[in-house]
């Protein structure tokens, strides 16, 4: 299957990716060997499983990354919109589109190479075909479609309603976040308070009174290591998940 790793902005070939995930994946799993080898659990099995779950999440992030970059591009295409129907009423359409591509301190790349494109002399439905090839969001190719409505015919009248909409779709956008992250933190605070509380006890009651063995350094791995990676797991997935200002 094919990632998106062009839209997420890896710059470098896919098979570098994949030795990557190859890679990271293979030592996590073995430093989960070591940890289970501490505690007297089969540190095949747990080399397995750790490396399998470490793959997963390494293989969603080309996905989550590119996510990020749409919601990035629409954030900055609302924008411009929005500057387009007050500049396209004292400015030729190409100087108003130009302008408008070029106004985020951050340009995303696509709306990059569409001030670029009209600044070398291409013509204007060709470089707004291209900013309708370069993505996949539905609403930037709409977008692409009004503004070459707009340039054949003379009509900015509905930009700024369209610039609306896109004001709508990046404020559904903030609430779902907004509930992820409160979701996100129960989890959170969970792994970062609750479980080595029981882990404790666990220890506890587990060495006094049902003579479990442990390695000395089996609680230490632990402590230090898996959660600590679990906390940064988790605070990973909500930056990933976080939506783009312009």
């Amino acid at each position: 299957m094919a990632l998106p790793l062009h839209a997420a902005g890896w710059p470098y070939p896919a098979y570098v990716f994949w030795a990557a995930l190859v890679s990271v994946s293979a030592l996590a799993g073995a430093l989960a060997a070591f940890v289970a080898m501490q505690w007297g659990v089969d540190p095949l099995a747990s080399f397995a499983l750790v490396t399998f779950l470490s793959g997963v999440l390494i293989h969603r992030l080309p996905a989550l990354a590119a996510a990020r970059s749409c919601q990035r591009l629409e954030s900055q295409v609302g924008s411009l919109l929005r500057l387009l129907a007050v500049r396209l009423s004292f400015e030729p359409f190409e100087l108003a589109l130009q302008a408008a591509a070029s106004q985020p301190a951050r340009p995303h790349p696509v709306l990059a190479c569409l001030a670029q494109d009209v600044r070398r002399g291409l013509p204007t439905l060709s470089a707004l075909h291209r900013l309708s090839n370069a993505t996949s969001s539905a609403l930037v190719k709409k977008a692409a479609m009004q503004l070459s409505f707009c340039y054949r015919q003379g009509d900015a009248s509905a930009l700024s309603s369209l610039a609306d909409e896109f004001s709508q779709v990046h404020a559904c956008a903030l609430q779902r976040f907004s509930a992820r992250t409160s979701f996100a933190s129960v989890w959170f605070e969970t792994s970062a308070a609750l479980l080595p509380l029981l882990l404790s006890a666990y220890l506890l009651v587990g060495t006094s009174f049902l003579r479990f063995t442990f390695s000395p350094s089996a609680p230490f791995w632990l402590l230090a290591l898996v959660l600590p990676l679990v906390n940064a797991v988790l605070v990973a997935t909500v930056f990933l998940g976080a939506p783009e200002d312009a």
